[in-house]
């Protein structure tokens, strides 16, 4: 799940929505004058918005095409795709058009392009299609639960668990979950859950078009394997309420049915209504901590107790930051997009203009952009967004486990830096674990040592100290645009010319042309990060 927020400075920002499970931006203007100062007609460019364009197979998506720095009011613009597409709203220098039924599953990029007497400039827009539907479970007698998590362009059209029977204490039976017309396959996870227990994960090899997957494991029946309904939210901010559930059919005596609901051991209040042969306990969730709890519900009647239990997802996720100071042209500003900490600590940032143009994105707590101000900046905004993916659990967890062998059965533990580590409890992964580990097997007859290396992959960054937001270089010097990313494996990283010429590279002798905007992209298998350079060109 994203969750996303949104502060800028200046007007509302044409065309700007909030993506699905976001906060929506909150336009604030810029105290003492956000925006740079000084006026001047740029270079000839296209811009497309948004660059990724997600519409459902069958729907229909707006593309923005815009140009600036163009004098000529025979100025033309249009778009190329093979979707079908009408020209909708447009003024001066931008034209909207919408792509209609969208039936392919994937479309080549549409591409803007404008003439402005003898020049011509392009820029492209992504289409990416996706099947919009509901997501069913069914299921039968039985309390094994399941909780299916697939991601892909095309959600499944349907995803159910097999109806499971009446079964023995001690007897095994296979519960299967069928995934219907899945796209693509790569991009398919099925996870198979008995409450917060997960019983299997399977992903799938690419395949052309969709496909429908069934998804099996082996249970053998205990007697906690039968309880009650137990309904809450599987996130909740710390600090928000909400109402949380626990059902029960067919308890007897109903009178003599107790209830206890407890929160990470927390009792908590509950109001029980009857109606039928169901008894339902009520109560509030109002958790002000966060972190992964477990919700408890246990229903006793006389001796017997059964118990039910979910997962809450407890996250906090704090307003972006964005700090702007006004100078006169030819000074240096600094724009600052920061978030404070957020649990889990997956903040990723973005820092955009005011057109959706990404200027720098990264993991880090803090996204820093130096320019210097030119006189065509005058009134340019600048937008922060944080984003926080929430899933199930608090991200990877993992235990340093060593396994060792001898007689007497040997103790294992392990250190790092004099510090003793555990290897039994599973605790989130960060960069912070990565290291070397000494672990010791002991026993009465000696003990026996290991360097165990751990390292921790994650995605890229690009920071001010690898990547300088603004670059001046002298016409006739050999010069290459370079960015060093942070990240594990190592990024790849490729700086390109904003809808313009190709970047710089391989060294080769500066020009007058070279000045300008580029947009630099560090990529690894977690993900990638982007980061807007702006190269000056000093010349006689």
């Amino acid at each position: 799940m994203g969750l996303g927020s949104w502060i800028c400075f200046g007007l509302p920002f044409w065309g700007w929505g909030a993506p699905a499970g976001a906060r929506t931006p909150s336009p604030l203007a810029a105290p003492g004058g956000g925006a740079l100062t000084g006026a001047a007609r740029g270079t000839f460019t296209v811009r497309a918005w948004p660059q990724v364009a997600v519409v459902p197979f069958g729907g229909s998506v707006a593309i923005n095409c815009s140009h600036s720095g163009c004098p000529d009011p025979a100025s033309t613009l249009g778009l190329e795709t093979s979707l079908t597409k009408n020209a909708a709203e447009a003024g001066g220098s931008w034209q909207k058009f919408v792509l209609l039924n969208v039936s392919e599953w994937s479309p080549r990029p549409a591409i803007c392009h404008a003439t402005c007497g003898e020049q011509r400039a392009t820029a492209t827009a992504t289409v990416l299609v996706y099947r919009e539907c509901g997501r069913r479970a069914g299921g039968g007698g039985g309390a094994v639960g399941s909780r299916l998590h697939p991601t892909a362009r095309r959600v499944p059209e349907r995803v159910v668990l097999e109806p499971v029977p009446a079964v023995a204490v001690g007897e095994s039976l296979n519960l299967t979950c069928r995934v219907a017309e899945a796209a693509p396959l790569a991009n398919l996870t099925v996870t198979l859950r008995r409450g917060g227990e997960t019983l299997r994960t399977q992903s799938f090899g690419a395949a052309a078009g969709s496909a429908s997957v069934a998804v099996s494991h082996l249970l053998t029946v205990g007697p906690g394997d039968h309880g009650q309904d137990l309904q809450a939210p599987a996130r909740l901010e710390a600090g928000a309420a909400a109402n949380a559930s626990c059902r029960v059919v067919g308890a007897f005596p109903a009178e003599d049915a107790h209830f206890s609901l407890l929160l990470e051991g927390r009792s908590l209040d509950v109001a029980v209504t009857e109606a039928g042969d169901t008894l339902t306990a009520s109560t509030r969730l109002a958790p002000r901590t966060a972190g992964l709890q477990e919700l408890n519900c246990t229903v006793t009647v006389g001796a017997a107790a059964r118990t039910a239990r979910a997962q809450l997802h407890v996250y906090r996720f704090p307003e972006p930051v964005l700090e702007l100071s006004p100078v006169p042209a030819g000074g240096e500003v600094t724009v600052r997009c920061h978030a404070a900490a957020a649990e889990p600590p997956a903040v990723r940032l973005q820092l955009r203009d005011a057109d959706g143009g990404v200027l720098a994105e990264g993991p880090q707590p803090q996204l820093e952009l130096r320019l210097v101000a030119q006189r065509e900046d005058d009134g340019r905004w600048f937008g922060c967004r944080a984003s926080l993916a929430v899933g199930d659990g608090t991200g990877t967890r993992e235990a340093l486990t060593c396994g060792a062998t001898g007689n007497p059965a040997p103790t294992v533990t392990c250190a790092r830096g004099g510090a003793t580590v555990s290897t039994q409890q599973p605790e989130l992964v960060t960069r912070s674990r990565a290291g070397t580990y000494l672990c010791n097997a002991t026993n009465s007859l000696g003990t026996r040592s290991r360097l165990v290396t751990v390292r921790v992959e994650y995605e890229p960054s690009l920071t001010e100290s690898g990547c300088p937001a603004h670059r001046t270089w002298v016409e006739g010097e050999r010069r290459e645009l370079a960015c060093r990313a942070e990240g594990d494996p190592a990024p790849s990283t490729r700086c390109t010319r904003d809808e313009g010429p190709p970047g710089t590279g391989g060294g080769r002798a500066v020009s007058r042309s070279d000045a300008g905007r580029y947009t630099c992209r560090a990529t690894n298998k977690h993900g990638s990060a982007l980061r807007s350079v702006y190269v000056s060109v000093e010349c006689e």
